[in-house]
């Protein structure tokens, strides 16, 4: 087990390629409560669904590193982390730099996660959870940038974000297919000095 980064209570480890992993991944993202804010309740994922998805990056074949999120040692959700030039130029694609005063970045990550055990909801864990690895990858990876682009409708993962001190940078329009409708993102970036 690779143990990303960790506290007293939360370990991040990489994501293996193994049946277990695949296993609570395809459990997790065939609930629809999960669904409805990862990935999209019309958008289950069974077992040979989540191997073709999460095997390349399990594997090292892509460039988004996985994880899953132990919280007292039992699996309770997902989380993964990329440079956010390599295969997708977010700086690129994204229209920020004029919003964070024209400064040039040149270790931009990003993330997503979602709590897939629903009885850890609500604890203040997510906040826990993403503090943890926005410091690992402040620290460690020597990012200078890290971004997170919820859905403008979710509301609580926008107010966890905040939390963590992610700034809200710019909205695009009609970014996401989620069920059926393209919706809104809201761009939110963390820097290394905590300046935006």
């Amino acid at each position: 087990m690779s143990i990303i980064c960790q506290n007293d209570k939360i370990n991040i480890r990489r994501m293996s390629d193994c049946v277990k992993d695949y296993m609570l991944m395809s459990k997790w993202l065939s609930n629809p409560i999960v669904l409805e804010y990862y990935e999209g309740r019309d958008n289950p994922f069974d077992l040979d669904k989540t191997i073709e998805h999460y095997g390349p990056r399990t594997r090292g074949e892509d460039y988004i590193i996985p994880c899953i999120i132990e919280y007292d040692e039992k699996a309770i959700g997902y989380v993964q982390y990329y440079r956010a030039d390599i295969e997708n130029p977010i700086l690129d694609e994204y229209p920020v730099s004029e919003k964070i005063g024209n400064r040039k970045f040149i270790n931009p990550y990003g993330i997503d996660l979602f709590i897939g055990e629903t009885d850890y909801w609500n604890k203040g864990i997510g906040t826990i959870i993403v503090q943890l690895l926005v410091n690992y990858l402040l620290q460690n990876d020597t990012a200078d940038i890290i971004f997170i682009d919820p859905q403008t409708w979710n509301k609580r993962a926008i107010g966890c974000y905040e939390k963590c001190g992610f700034k809200p940078i710019v909205i695009l329009e009609k970014k996401e297919l989620h069920e059926g409708a393209y919706r809104d993102n809201l761009i939110m970036a963390i820097t290394n000095d905590k300046y935006i």
